[in-house]
């Protein structure tokens, strides 16, 4: 049996401790984000840890298969710390994550709420949580949206380059109400807006008489994966109210985001709450 696994001093005195997995955490994640490899020097500066304990933590971890010898003194992810991340990847479906969140959410504003994410050309709701309110706005899942004329599509387009340049590039805009914006350089402006503040609105641009809003959900690399969004008659999501669901929709989108692995850096580049 190996040191990590039977929790034995042994050698040094490598023991299974709390703070021993922390490090090892954080070693791991380190080598996460250097597929090269880095050195064993390298890796005591930047994670602020002794020499001798991190050549103590890396021998174990590579007995165990978690790290692999890349070079001399050098070490990148092993076999099953990669197996090991792909089946993380593979079980946390964003559905799961979010649902019970955005149920919570639904429950507190008492608005349908929905799970928008990128489809194709366009986005999609890919999950609805429906409230009691005898008069909800109803949209389908699975039907695609446009990046230029939905809160969802220019929440996305807004925060990645090549979805933004891509719309403005199009040959034709197409106006869904008379109310969408399909002037290129009014939408620029709108998706900088929409960075700044963190959020995007259409106000009967996607459907007359319909306000929507979206606030981004982001992942472990910082990337904009994910909407919240609320739908809702203009008169329920009046400039009084807004606000409040804004920031109840800000908190949701920040506990998801931390479960999906974003960090504060993240959260704050995107105008989620800290206390999310």
């Amino acid at each position: 049996m190996n040191r990590l696994a039977s929790g034995k001093d042994t050698g040094r005195g490598v023991s299974m401790n709390a703070s021993r997995i922390d490090r090892a955490l954080a070693v791991l994640g380190y080598l996460a984000h250097h597929h090269e490899g880095r050195s064993l020097k390298h890796l005591s500066d930047d994670l602020k840890l002794p020499m001798s304990s991190t050549h103590d933590l890396m021998q174990a971890l590579v007995e165990i298969g978690a790290v692999r010898v890349a070079g001399p003194r050098t070490y990148a992810l092993g076999p099953r710390a990669v197996t090991i991340a792909l089946t993380v990847v593979d079980s946390l479906s964003l559905r799961d994550v979010a649902r019970p969140h955005l149920t919570e959410l639904c429950e507190e504003i008492n608005e349908n709420v929905y799970l928008g994410i990128r489809a194709g050309a366009g986005v999609t709701y890919a999950d609805r949580y429906e409230a009691s309110q005898p008069l909800a706005v109803v949209m389908q899942l699975g039907g695609e949206r446009p990046l230029h004329g939905s809160a969802v599509g220019k929440l996305l387009a807004a925060y990645d380059p090549e979805l933004e340049a891509k719309v403005l590039a199009a040959p034709r805009l197409e106006p869904l109400t008379a109310f969408t914006i399909v002037d290129r350089d009014q939408l620029r402006i709108e998706y900088a807006k929409i960075r700044e503040q963190g959020f995007s609105v259409t106000d009967g641009e996607s459907v007359e008489g319909i306000t929507g809003i979206s606030t981004p959900i982001v992942d472990a690399d910082g990337v904009t994966v994910a909407a919240v969004h609320v739908s809702a008659p203009r008169g329920r999501l009046a400039s009084d109210r807004l606000p409040i669901v804004l920031k109840q929709m800000q908190r949701a989108g920040a506990v998801i985001s931390r479960l999906l692995g974003a960090d504060d850096s993240a959260l704050s580049a995107h105008h989620l709450l800290a206390d999310g």
